[in-house]
């Protein structure tokens, strides 16, 4: 059966990330990208500016459903989760191991000849890091960013507990420590 493949990463993380990614990108070429200007602003105030923070509110629910924020819907919500659940193979950034593992397994890429050298550069040392500050749980920040992303928040509730579902059909997963 066909599958889409996906890491998901905590819409928090994500929002944050965009924030301090957005003040150092110098070598992005898309308009809007790199804003340092940034650097002189919170993430509240970034929140505050629809302009430049769109990209950070809902970014999930309206990429796997091709709407803008203001267009979203309640009912939107069982849609996505119901795309997720019939059309994804689901990972989780947090559990980046187990997920390849996963999607290794599945689509059956073991065999590849690059495959240790993804292992090694993306997997276990990681590319296009960028280093930041993280918001603590139940702050201001955070809970300004749960607000705006009411429907990430779900929806990554619910891969949630899909990942763990779709585990069972996986086996045990066992950290390689070589």
């Amino acid at each position: 059966k066909a599958r889409f493949f996906a890491l998901f990463r905590h819409p928090i993380e994500r929002a944050v990330s965009i924030f301090y990614y957005h003040q150092v990108a110098t070598h992005e070429r898309g308009e809007g990208v790199y804003q340092p200007e940034l650097a002189d602003m919170t993430i509240q105030e970034w929140l505050g500016d629809n302009r430049r923070s769109g990209e950070a509110k809902n970014f999930l629910m309206k990429s796997i459903l091709s709407k803008k924020s203001r267009d979203l819907i309640e009912d939107d919500l069982e849609t996505a989760k119901e795309i997720i659940r019939t059309k994804f193979l689901v990972g989780l950034v947090s559990k980046m191991e187990e997920s390849v593992e996963r999607f290794d397994k599945y689509f059956g890429w073991y065999d590849h000849e690059k495959r240790p050298v993804c292992q090694e550069e993306a997997i276990q040392s990681g590319f296009n890091k960028n280093p930041h500050a993280t918001i603590e749980k139940g702050s201001a920040t955070w809970n300004a960013l749960a607000e705006v992303n009411d429907y990430d928040m779900q929806i990554y509730d619910f891969i949630l507990e899909l990942f763990q579902k779709q585990g069972e059909l996986f086996g045990k997963y066992e950290v390689n420590v070589d």
